[in-house]
């Protein structure tokens, strides 16, 4: 199995990073895994115009925009995940979602049909950081504000949730804690299920 790891914090030891590669290590060595450090890319942003649809492919000139759409696209299953920021992804990682959207469903070139899953039952798994302590860290505008945008790109490619970590309180931490470490292990075996 192929499994795909979207890292957007621009920090690579950040406590989404730590997160993820928790994940990863827990995963067994018959799967293979990618990893993307979203804020490394090369990446235009999506001008909106719509020339995508007819064929799936972006015609923006290369960049890793395209190389990252098909990483997503032939990946067994997604792991997500970004630092809180004011309630939300970060940007980069919203600029490949917005570029890669035909890695994640199927449009018709007039754009009025409803849109296909690509993904379907294919699993993902969301994680995102954030300052704040709980119980406001599940505020909207908060941890649950940046889990809630990646579950609607989840939702929409087809995958199942197979779960999702909130780090919150990360400002005050010094590693992860034993909970995490353990949601982290379940989570890879709900990814590989």
């Amino acid at each position: 199995m192929r499994i795909l790891f979207l890292n957007a914090s621009p920090r690579k030891k950040s406590y989404t990073a730590m997160a993820m590669r928790e994940i990863a290590k827990n995963l067994s060595p018959v799967h293979h895994i990618d990893w993307i450090d979203v804020n490394s890319l090369n990446l235009s942003p999506c001008i909106s115009c719509l020339k995508c649809r007819p064929n799936n492919k972006c015609v923006l000139p290369p960049d890793d925009g395209h190389k990252a759409a098909e990483m997503i696209y032939n990946s067994d299953a997604l792991v997500m995940g970004s630092p809180t920021y004011f309630g939300n992804i970060t940007g980069p990682l919203k600029t490949l979602i917005d570029r890669s959207l035909t890695a994640f469903e199927e449009i018709a070139a007039s754009g009025l049909e409803i849109p296909v899953p690509i993904h379907q039952g294919q699993k993902a798994a969301i994680i995102t950081a954030c300052n704040i302590t709980a119980p406001m860290s599940a505020l909207p505008t908060q941890g649950a504000g940046a889990l809630a945008a990646m579950e609607t790109v989840i939702n929409a490619g087809g995958y199942d949730l197979a779960g999702s970590i909130m780090v919150d309180g990360a400002a005050a931490l010094t590693e992860l804690s034993s909970d995490i470490k353990e949601r982290a292990g379940e989570i890879a075996l709900a990814l590989v299920r």
